[in-house]
């Protein structure tokens, strides 16, 4: 058997092995088409790899805009709400200067009858003193 797959070098006489020049060209021919594929899958997983690096870059700027956009609105709903509070203090305030003015007046008009009440009671006293002291000729307290 080991006749069968050498042959001689008709040029030089040398022994040459069928199968092994067979398995070397054979290894080459599926060593290109593997390089060729394994080519191929690289350019495809390269392309994929910025497509993917490409995406994540949109989402990124995507993210970073809603980000934003939520902060945006947050910090106006802040404001809203810090003007609705701050409104509602006012009105508290001024229901509440309204009452503390109402109860001052009210206490003016009392403290105001009360001084009419005694310059009337001055007045009746004067008024007395004065009858009392033409009766009698000379002023005398009467109590």
């Amino acid at each position: 058997m080991d006749n069968q797959t050498k042959i001689k070098c008709p040029n030089c006489g040398t022994s040459i092995d069928v199968q092994d020049i067979l398995a070397h060209q054979l290894e080459e021919e599926i060593k290109q088409k593997y390089q060729s594929q394994l080519a191929n899958e690289k350019k495809k997983y390269e392309s994929e790899f910025e497509s993917l690096n490409k995406a994540k870059e949109e989402f990124e700027q995507k993210k970073k805009k809603e980000n934003e956009l939520f902060q945006e609105r947050f910090e106006k709903q802040i404001k809203e709400e810090k003007k609705a509070i701050e409104e509602k203090l006012k009105t508290k305030l001024q229901e509440e200067q309204y009452e503390q003015f109402n109860a001052l007046q009210k206490e003016l008009n009392e403290k105001s009858e009360q001084i009419k009440e005694l310059n009337k009671s001055k007045a009746e006293i004067e008024k007395l003193k004065r009858i009392g002291s033409t009766k009698s000729g000379h002023w005398e307290l009467i109590e």
